[in-house]
This record gives C-alpha cells, sequence and structure tokens, in this order.
C-alpha cells in the first residue's frame, strides 16, 4: 500500500517538472505569464475571496496547483487554419503528396477533423493570462476603494512585481488601512410624511447604527430593506434612486463621521413639465385579467368578460376558464394596499399552474383619484401537448438498457387551470444471464403508465382556507401508476395510487401532506427465488453438506430434491428440511434453524403486501435564488402505514395478519430527517454536507418492513464506494445480493470546484450504514443496532468524480474507494481495499445531493 502511494506521489512530481516548463508555451517573446497574485493588508498575507474578488487580473485558474485549463489551451495550435495554408502554399509539393496517398475529399475530411479537435482544445481551455501593467493599477484602484467602503478613508494601495527567469511573474499588492471611521450620529431628512412616519415605526430594525464602522454594504442593505418596506406598505412609485445617505467628517472628532439619510418626493414629468409631489399609500382598485392576451392581437376587442369577487377577467375569445378556481391563483386583492410581495406571490403561482408561458405580465396603471389598476395579461399555452424521450440508463441491478417514454399533457381539464398528465415508458433491459429466461442481449423488459391530475387548490370536504389561504399557493395531486417486469428480481407488480396536497407557507418553508398513497405489490416469479438470491441457496448447499438426503428420495410434494444435472433443488430441500416428519429440529437443531431463517427471508421478499400510506413531510430552504450556493436545508418525514386501514379489517385465519383484498396490510411508523448545508468558496467552488437518519418500526400485526420501504445503502447518491443493496446491514456478511435494513444513518462530505468551462470535479467522502431494528429472529447480531456500540458498522468511502454541466443537467461519473470496512475479520479494517481494483464506478445525472 505505502509503495502504492510512494510511486503516485513520484509520478505527481514528474508530471508537475514536466508540465510546469510547457506552461508559457504560448507566451510571446518580452511578455510574463501572470503566475501569481498575493495581497498583503497591514503586514498579513489574505485569502479572502471577496477581497480577491477586486483584482482586475488573476492567474489561469490551477488544480492541485496545475494550470489544467492552461495546458489544455497549449495543446491546441492558434490560428491553426491560416498557419497550414501559409504552410501549404509555401511547400505545394506537400500538398500534391497527401493527394497522391489520399483522395481530395479524404485529405479534406481530415484536416475538418483535426480542426474540430484543435477548436475544442483552445475552446475548452484558457489562454494564458499575461501580466498587464494597466490592469495592475486599476487593481490597485479597486482594492483602495474596497477598503475606502469598509470605512478606512485614508487606506493607501501599492504593487511589487518579481519577474522570474521562466517567463513568469508575480504581482504582491500592498495594502495600509490604517485608522477606521464610525458613525457618530445619524440624522433623517426625509420629505414625505408617510414614508417619515414608516420609516420612524420599523426605525428600531435599521442595519445602519450609531457606534458602528462605516461599511457602505450595510448602507446598501439598509436601502434594500427600507424599499421592501415602503413598497409593501402601499407605496408602489418609491425605488433606491429616491433615497441616499451622505457622509460627514467634518467637524467631528478624528475619525467619526455623521451619517444622514437623504429621502426626496417622488419626481413626476407630465406634458413635458417636471415637478414633485409626497410620496402616498396607493390602493389597487381594479383587477383586470387578459386570460388569451397575444401580443400580436393586442388590439383585438374584448368578446367576453365576467366578474368575480372584484377581479374582471376578459378575454378576445370565449373564456376558457371558471373564474372562480382561477382566481384562487391570483394573490393580488381589489381595495387593499399595494404590496410588491403580492404581486411575486402572483406571478410565481400563475406560473406554477403550467398552463401559461413564463413570460406573463402584471402592470399597473395610475388611476385619476390615485388608486391604481392592475392589469395581468396571461398567454394559454396550447391545451394539448405531446412528447417522446429515451434514455440509457445503468446500475448494478440492471447495467445496461435502453428507455423509451411517451407523454401526454392535457391542460385546463375542468376549466379550472387543472393539468392532466399521462406518461407510458417500457425499457429493453440487460440484466445477469443466470437469472434471466433468455441468452438474448435484451434478456429482460420493464413496461409502465402514470397518470396525474393537478388541481391548483385543495380539494377537501372541510373549507381549508382559514388554514391554508391562496397565498400558500396549495395544490391538490391524485397520481396512479402501474409498473410491470419481466427478469428483473421477483418481477415485481407494481400499482400505486394516491392524493396528496402540497402548499408553501413562506419563501423558504414549503409542506407536503398525503393523505393516501396505496402501493400493491405482487411477485410474479417466486419461483426464481433461490436463482436471484443465490447466497441463500449457498447456504442450503452448506446444510446439504450436513444432512446429506438419499438422490432418489421423493418430496411429499413429488418433486425430487436433485435436478437432473445433479445440482440440489433449493425449494424442494427446504420443504425437505423443515418437514416436522424428518425430525431435523431434533436431530439437527443448528442446520434446522439455519433452514428456518432462509425461509423466513424468503417469507418476506417473496410477500405480497398492500402499503396504505399516510404521510407529512416539512421541508426548509433558504437558498436566495439559483446561483446561490451558500445556504442550508431542512427535511422531516413522518410516515405511517396501515395503522388506520387495519381499524377496519379484520386478521386472516390463516396467517393472524390484517389482511385487505386478500393481502397483509403493511403496518408500520417511519421517520425520517435530512439536514444539508452549502458553503460557496466562491461562484465555481463550494463545499456540501449533508445528514440523513431513518427509522422504521413494525407495528400492530406486521413483524417487518416491506422490502420496497425498507433502507438499502451504497449507489450513485448514497455511499458510493458500495453498489446499490451490497452495503450492510451493520458488519454481517450474509451475501445477499440485496441488502435492506430498517435503520439507516448517512453522512456525506462533497467539495465540487471548476477544472475547465464546463468540466468541474468532486472530491467527497461519505459515510455510513444500515442496520436492523425489528427485532427479527433471523437476523444476525451483527445486522442489528445495539446503541452508540453499533456506530463503529459506520462504513466510510471516499473517492473524487468528473461532471460535465450541459447547464439543463449535469453527467456525473465518481470513483468511490473503500476506505474503512465494518465487516472485515481484520483488526485493522483501514484502506484494506482502497485501490482501483476494487473502486465503485457510478455514472449519475446532476448532483448526488
Amino acid at each position: 500500500m505505502y509503495n502504492y502511494f510512494a510511486k503516485i506521489i513520484v509520478f505527481i512530481i514528474l508530471t508537475v517538472v514536466i508540465i510546469s516548463c510547457t506552461a508559457t508555451k504560448r507566451v510571446p517573446q518580452d511578455k510574463y505569464l501572470l503566475s501569481k497574485n498575493t495581497i498583503v493588508v497591514d503586514d498579513k498575507k489574505i485569502g479572502n475571496p471577496d477581497v480577491i474578488s477586486y483584482l482586475r487580473q488573476t492567474p489561469n485558474t490551477k488544480i492541485l496547483g496545475i494550470p489544467i485549463s492552461l495546458h489544455i489551451y497549449n495543446f491546441a495550435k492558434p490560428n491553426y487554419e491560416i498557419k497550414f495554408q501559409e504552410w501549404l502554399d509555401k511547400n505545394p509539393n506537400k500538398e500534391r503528396k497527401l493527394v497522391n496517398v489520399f483522395s481530395q475529399k479524404q485529405v479534406k475530411a481530415m484536416e475538418n477533423a483535426y480542426n474540430g479537435i484543435n477548436a475544442w482544445f483552445l475552446k475548452n481551455g484558457n489562454a494564458p493570462v499575461i501580466s498587464d501593467s494597466t490592469k495592475i493599477r486599476k487593481s490597485v484602484s479597486s482594492l483602495t476603494k474596497y477598503y475606502q467602503s469598509k470605512g478606512y478613508f485614508d487606506a493607501e494601495a501599492s504593487f511589487k512585481q518579481i519577474k522570474k527567469d521562466n517567463k513568469k511573474i508575480t504581482v504582491d499588492y500592498l495594502v495600509t488601512k490604517n485608522n477606521p471611521y464610525f458613525i457618530d450620529s445619524i440624522a433623517t431628512d426625509i420629505s414625505s410624511p408617510v414614508l417619515d412616519s414608516l420609516y420612524k415605526l420599523y426605525r428600531g430594525k435599521s442595519l445602519v447604527k450609531v457606534g458602528d464602522q462605516i461599511d457602505y454594504t450595510k448602507f446598501e442593505n439598509e436601502e434594500d430593506r427600507l424599499i421592501e418596506i415602503f413598497r409593501n406598505s402601499g407605496v408602489y412609485y418609491f425605488g433606491k434612486n429616491n433615497m441616499e445617505y451622505w457622509i460627514d467628517t467634518l467637524g467631528l472628532s478624528p475619525y467619526r463621521t455623521s451619517v444622514t439619510l437623504e429621502i426626496n418626493d417622488r419626481v413626476i414629468e407630465k406634458n413635458d413639465s417636471v415637478y414633485t409631489e409626497p410620496f402616498k399609500i396607493r390602493k389597487v382598485s381594479t383587477v383586470n385579467v387578459y386570460t388569451d392576451f397575444s401580443f400580436v392581437d393586442k388590439n383585438k376587442p374584448i368578446q367576453d368578460s365576467v366578474s368575480y369577487k372584484g377581479y374582471n377577467f376578459k378575454s378576445t375569445n370565449k373564456l376558457a376558464y371558471n373564474p372562480k378556481y382561477l382566481a384562487n391563483a391570483i394573490i393580488i386583492q381589489k381595495d387593499s394596499i399595494y404590496r410588491d410581495t403580492e404581486q411575486q406571490l402572483t406571478r410565481a403561482y400563475l406560473r406554477d399552474l403550467q398552463n401559461f408561458k413564463p413570460s406573463l405580465d402584471i402592470k399597473y396603471e395610475e388611476n385619476e383619484d390615485g388608486s391604481l389598476t392592475s392589469n395581468i395579461y396571461l398567454t394559454p399555452l396550447k391545451k394539448f401537448s405531446f412528447g417522446i424521450d429515451n434514455e440509457y440508463i445503468t446500475s448494478n441491478i440492471k447495467p445496461f438498457g435502453i428507455l423509451g417514454k411517451v407523454s401526454w399533457s392535457n391542460r385546463n381539464v375542468f376549466r379550472g387551470a387543472e393539468v392532466l398528465e399521462v406518461s407510458f415508458q417500457g425499457s429493453f433491459l440487460n440484466v445477469a444471464a443466470e437469472i434471466a429466461d433468455s441468452d438474448r442481449f435484451f434478456n429482460a423488459w420493464e413496461i409502465g403508465s402514470s397518470a396525474t391530475l393537478k388541481f391548483p387548490r385543495i380539494l377537501f370536504p372541510i373549507n381549508t382556507k382559514g388554514i391554508i389561504p391562496k397565498r400558500m399557493t396549495p395544490k391538490t395531486n391524485v397520481e396512479l401508476s402501474i409498473a410491470l417486469q419481466r427478469n428483473i428480481g421477483l418481477d415485481r407488480q407494481n400499482i400505486t395510487g394516491g392524493l396528496n396536497y402540497t402548499w408553501k407557507s413562506s419563501k423558504t418553508t414549503d409542506h407536503k401532506f398525503e393523505l393516501l398513497n396505496m402501493q400493491y405489490i405482487k411477485n410474479l416469479r417466486t419461483d426464481k427465488y433461490f436463482t436471484i438470491y443465490k447466497s441463500e441457496a449457498y447456504k442450503l448447499d452448506n446444510i446439504a453438506e450436513v444432512i446429506v438426503p438419499d438422490e432418489t428420495y421423493i418430496t411429499v410434494g413429488g418433486e425430487n430434491l436433485y435436478d437432473d444435472d445433479g445440482d440440489l433443488n433449493s425449494s424442494n430441500y427446504l420443504e425437505y428440511i423443515l418437514d416436522a416428519d424428518e425430525g431435523f429440529s431434533v436431530s439437527n437443531p443448528t442446520e434446522y434453524e439455519n433452514a428456518e431463517d432462509v425461509e423466513e427471508r424468503r417469507s418476506i421478499l417473496t410477500e405480497d403486501v398492500l402499503v396504505p400510506v399516510m404521510s407529512y413531510t416539512y421541508n426548509y430552504s433558504n437558498r436566495d435564488g439559483f446561483t446561490d450556493n451558500s445556504f442550508s436545508g431542512f427535511t422531516a418525514k413522518l410516515v405511517s402505514s396501515g395503522n388506520i386501514t387495519s381499524m377496519f379489517v379484520n386478521k386472516s385465519s390463516t396467517s393472524n395478519k390484517k389482511e385487505l383484498f386478500g393481502l397483509e396490510v403493511a403496518q408500520y411508523i417511519k421517520t425520517e430527517v435530512e439536514y444539508k448545508k452549502y458553503w460557496g468558496i466562491n461562484s465555481k467552488a463550494s463545499l456540501v454536507h449533508r445528514t440523513f437518519i431513518g427509522a422504521a418500526f413494525p407495528m400492530g400485526s406486521s413483524e417487518s418492513i416491506p422490502f420496497s420501504r425498507s433502507y438499502r445503502a451504497g449507489g450513485s447518491n448514497d455511499i458510493r464506494a458500495w453498489n446499490t443493496f451490497k452495503l450492510g446491514p451493520g458488519s454481517e456478511t450474509n451475501g445477499l445480493e440485496f441488502n435492506v435494513g430498517s435503520l439507516k444513518l448517512t453522512s456525506n462530505l462533497e467539495y465540487r470546484f471548476q477544472v475547465v468551462n464546463n468540466i468541474y470535479s468532486a472530491l467527497f467522502i461519505d459515510a455510513g450504514n444500515i442496520w436492523d431494528i425489528t427485532n427479527s429472529s433471523i437476523t444476525d447480531s451483527k445486522a442489528k443496532f445495539n446503541g452508540l456500540s453499533s456506530l463503529k458498522d459506520i462504513a466510510v468511502g471516499s473517492g473524487f468524480g468528473i461532471r460535465y454541466d450541459f447547464s439543463f443537467l449535469v453527467f456525473r461519473l465518481d470513483a468511490g474507494f473503500k476506505t474503512y470496512e465494518p465487516y472485515l475479520g481484520s483488526s485493522n479494517k483501514w484502506f484494506k481495499n482502497y485501490n482501483f481494483g476494487n473502486a465503485v464506478y457510478n455514472i449519475g445525472i446532476n448532483y448526488p445531493f
């Protein structure tokens, strides 16, 4: 292991030495490659990204000290086409020789191919950053202004260049802050009485306070706060250009300033004249909704109009929407004061309806009496839409597959902006030959259909507007899906239907309540159990070495214990061992108990079950926009299955289990918590953490959790050093192909950064495992969770990934290395299989979390 790492280190050192010599390959004569910037503030070197961002010129991006993007660029030949043609013009015999060997068309094709490769290197690489004295001086000026904005009005900055013999240069920026200035007093000069009253009402939460050090960022944030207050209090026309902070240092003690907030009256331009008037609180007196607006037909006369609860719905054709329902999506209220938040919520809710183009517009007009008319312009999408998709899929369960999907949408189904979505999909898959019925490459298939009907309101017998008002953008979703499999596991038939409600109580918090999620699971190929779960067949093979049956023995069912090839028939042999008349529970108690464990596990994994779920999910995220990469999120979920349904059904006389439609009703309680934290290092790099914990507890007549609702570990979005189902439970090594548990704990830490342009990379550490907490008699003690002592069973994986950002999705390839393996028998479980031979490679779409 140590020699392995030593070789890697030597290789890296040699690589750095070699490529460092080529870094200046494209640097012109008498010019220098900018290799490093250093900012020294008051004799202390700093690396604050905010300060560094003020430099007008930065070196080529480096990964582990190597400017990868620069070397990619240096592989190319700038202006290759021009230079190549010049070379041909000077060497006409060369072109003739090429044409004699290849055809003119082939030569042209080779040229185009080379040009394409050369263009790729130019596009995805970065040209050398040549030191520019003008940009350096601008950087000095920017640094000076930055520190002045932080209250260091006497700040001074300079620079020093250090030229190297290898055509490289480093620049040191030297900053002396000197003494900071502080706020001695704050005064206001607010012309409009309305604004003055609002300011005094909310002054206690001001971000600018006496005694604070001057910081222009705080002044800007305070201006934003006041604008938000004024515009959500009815002052529609107010903007940032109506206010300004003045800072005065004259006549005060050293390094003290007086601050004055000046807010002027509204400036109005009318009939070639300009005048001012005090700001006033405006009310919305009229709300017009144009339901089929088109810029091309904007002058077309209104043909149909309806007024409903203060809203005027207008259409150039017959009105296609029921005003009662469309009004639920409009938060702006007639006869209420103007509020920015109501306009933003209305815009967001109308877009969420998926009935109108995102370019919908909301405009306000000032009336003669000072009130406002709100005009909402909606452009409908096509009522029907049709789509075809296909993709390639891969996993450790389905190594390769081609998926095709056909979808159809119907908007405004019941004239209330409802959306019906129906899809049909099918997959041709390649699975392990030993569990397939065919030797063809595509030896398995999967088909499915789903339908979703979305209502932009709560459908419930009781009026919920008091607790979930329309400003929370409530929705009702009715879902139904059917999935059929062939040669995949036990070929489960899966039918799921549900009714759920979603709403958003604030900008950061949303909720989901599943009133019902009914899942019907039926296994069609239970006779293939021992072919699919080979580890269970191996256990019976081991028992057969102790309890060796007569090869001619016939079971009660009339089936031989051995097939024609002499291999053990696992199902028949298991029946033979568990036959009470054979007496193995007395003569071979150990083997008998092992066989009981196999049978109980088979009954769990082959069970046909009905899972009626009710659940609630709370989700919090303080992310502020798509570009925000410094935020946190929290999700909590509580699930109850069968505990209400079982109150209305009886136990089966044969199984003593609650049954409905001939299927066992799964009863359990499940709770999950997930926390995510993102630290934005800069716009192209971030550190991301995730922790998840979930637990499921059997209830009532159920003794286990359905396989489909149990936890699994490993995979491309989990602990990436193990394939899905291949880790756990605990430190058990049962060899089962599909390992599941009822308790899961995982934690991930990932550093994401840009390599060059759209190519990104990541370094990650994943930790976690699954355990059993059902007190099942067939579960080994190593698989059970026994309090804090079981935390030693947490597996650790680490690795790296390459990602390509297509803007609409991210393609991801991660390599996970087993770092700590809790199931190893040796005392040292660290780095035993930490190598590329035992690595797990995961292909994924978008980020894992």
